[in-house]
């Protein structure tokens, strides 16, 4: 209930006078209900004797009860199941903005990767909003089964006595249900979630799995885990529907009881069969109500499970932390300065105590083997990651007491790995930006060497990407990120593996963009074609988390170190 308290009510707090709308519908629904029984059995009471006026006016007055009981249904549920689907839908914005904030360190130790969590979005929120859905059963039916206890009690306490003797039983089986429902939601809940990871995966990578012919295995692998859902589904449907047999053989042996009673008392004068028909009619409503209520305390257990796992998201300390009091980007800074900074993953060092200053305007090319820190290095300046020990500082200012946005808007990004939206291509060079004007984006693209073959396109700028750009060339989508680099015009640039993916062709056009970009800026380029390092204005050689060497290229090369022995790598000799 905790869990419920912390995680549901600060959504359906901004509602709350909805929510006690329909509260206040629900009981408005429960005391007509809970007379329909009575007039029944005055009904059959003014048939037995002869009551012609009686036997006229109680069908009309039937007849509004239920017309009244209708309209205002209609109301209590419209607006409990719209306030569900509103909660539902800020879940998930709430949700997103977690995502968003998180940091990226988190996405790659999810298990589950972005699948499960996309699952997490879709498939746990539409329990819960099932499960808030029912809360108007547990507003109403309980009103409805008191009402209709106290009416049995009035009319035959020692009856009622034997009928309330099966309580203890039903919530005994309840709670037993109950805790094989949260084992089976959780199961229920992660298979779904390597479902939809199964999925995402199979359509992120349908090129290498049509060039591998890995069909089959995909298809393999997702009726496997489709098949896990399932026999969750099953246990949870068994368990769901399990409580129904119980429930209904105990009231079979409880009618019987009653029946047998009734009968007894009938023949000896003590009970009329008015009186029958108005005791059966308030039981078959009581029976009524508990099953309802019973199957709103299922479905709210498996909220409750959703819940627990959306709540595990929402308390994860795993975000870019701001500052208390942030400050602004400093205009006037003259270096950007790394001291004594260490970074690890869990037990493996990346970075180890680099301390390293880079001048404003100046291009730092950082080489070395796979895995040796080069881009560790540039993400902790943009704070994808903060170090474990050290600093980095602009002008006098460390990057953790600057505002995280401001800091990310003077820094821009070209990787090897172009992620492209799928929207038009000036929305993607533009990426939100609107404090610039527009006519800038065409000026970006010009620059970047984009502009030939975006107005050679029917729609020009106006052109949709394909999903993750899969309607461009490798030179097209790199010469569009470099366009929007120029766009954003950072002054500080990180250019990660930018052109390693490209053909000569494509390398040529694409660097034609980037002598553009690199003007006046402060740069960071990861790169192996030597045609690149050897421009940069000093080079920084990392190995095993350390920076071993630093120069020109030149210099480096008269070294005959490290650098020395990567060059003749790279040259082939």
């Amino acid at each position: 209930m905790s869990v419920l308290r912390k995680t549901l009510w600060p959504e359906l707090r901004p509602y709350k006078w909805t929510v006690f709308y329909v509260i206040f519908l629900g009981a408005l629904i429960s005391g007509p209900k809970s007379v329909i029984p009575i007039l029944v059995g005055d009904l059959a009471k003014a048939w037995e004797h002869g009551d012609r006026i009686a036997a006229q006016q109680l069908p009309i007055y039937f007849a509004i009860i239920w017309v009244c009981i209708g309209v205002l249904r209609f109301y209590h549920l419209f607006w409990m199941k719209f306030t569900a689907s509103r909660v539902a839908i800020n879940l998930r914005r709430r949700l997103m903005d977690k995502y968003l904030s998180l940091n990226i360190g988190f996405f790659q130790d999810f298990q589950r990767g972005s699948g499960g969590l996309i699952s997490r979005m879709i498939h746990d929120i539409t329990i819960i909003e099932a499960g808030i859905q029912k809360v108007s059963d547990l507003v109403r039916e309980p009103i409805v089964v008191i009402a209709m206890f106290t009416t049995l009690l009035l009319m035959d306490w020692r009856l009622t006595l034997f009928i309330l003797a099966a309580l203890p039983i039903i919530t005994w089986v309840m709670r037993r249900f109950s805790r094989s429902l949260r084992k089976y939601g959780h199961k229920n809940q992660e298979a779904m979630e390597d479902l939809t990871k199964t999925l995402k995966e199979s359509l992120d990578g349908t090129r290498i799995v049509q060039s591998f012919n890995l069909e089959q295995e995909m298809r393999e692998a997702f009726n496997s885990k489709a098949d896990r859902v399932l026999h969750a589904t099953k246990r949870i449907i068994q368990r769901e529907e399990g409580v129904g047999p119980v429930s209904e053989s105990l009231a079979a042996i409880t009618i019987y009881g009653i029946l047998v009673y009734i009968g007894t008392q009938i023949f000896s004068g003590n009970f009329s069969t008015p009186d029958f028909i108005q005791f059966i009619g308030c039981i078959i409503l009581l029976q009524e109500g508990v099953k309802k209520i019973q199957g709103a305390l299922i479905k709210l257990q498996q909220s409750t499970v959703a819940l627990e796992r959306m709540n595990n998201i929402f308390t994860s300390t795993r975000v870019v932390p701001q500052a208390k009091h942030p400050q602004s980007f400093p205009e006037d800074w003259e270096a950007i300065e790394y001291k004594n900074v260490s970074f690890s993953f869990g037990d493996r060092k990346v970075l180890d105590n680099v301390s390293v200053t880079i001048r404003r305007g100046e291009i730092i090319a950082l080489v070395g083997s796979s895995g040796g820190g080069k881009s560790t290095f540039v993400n902790l300046l943009e704070r994808f990651f903060d170090p474990t020990v050290g600093q980095i500082l602009i002008g006098n200012t460390p990057i953790q007491d600057i505002h995280l946005k401001e800091l990310r808007n003077h820094i821009s990004l070209v990787s090897q790995d172009v992620f492209l939206f799928g929207d038009t291509i000036e929305k993607n060079i533009h990426s939100g930006d609107f404090s610039k004007p527009i006519k800038r984006i065409e000026e970006a693209a010009r620059m970047a060497n984009a502009h030939n073959f975006i107005s050679a396109k029917p729609e020009g700028y106006q052109t949709r990407v394909a999903d993750q750009g899969s309607s461009l060339s490798g030179g097209e989508k790199q010469r569009i990120s470099i366009a929007r680099a120029i766009f954003k015009d950072a002054p500080i640039l990180i250019l990660d593996e930018a052109t390693s993916a490209l053909d000569s062709e494509s390398e040529r056009e694409v660097q034609k963009g980037l002598d553009q970009l690199l003007q006046g800026r402060t740069a960071f380029v990861i790169a192996h074609r030597l045609s690149t390092i050897a421009k940069a204005d000093r080079i920084l050689v990392l190995k095993n988390g350390q920076i071993v060497e630093q120069g020109n290229h030149l210099d480096l090369l008269n070294k005959k170190g490290e650098y020395f022995r990567f060059h003749q790598i790279q040259a082939g000799l």
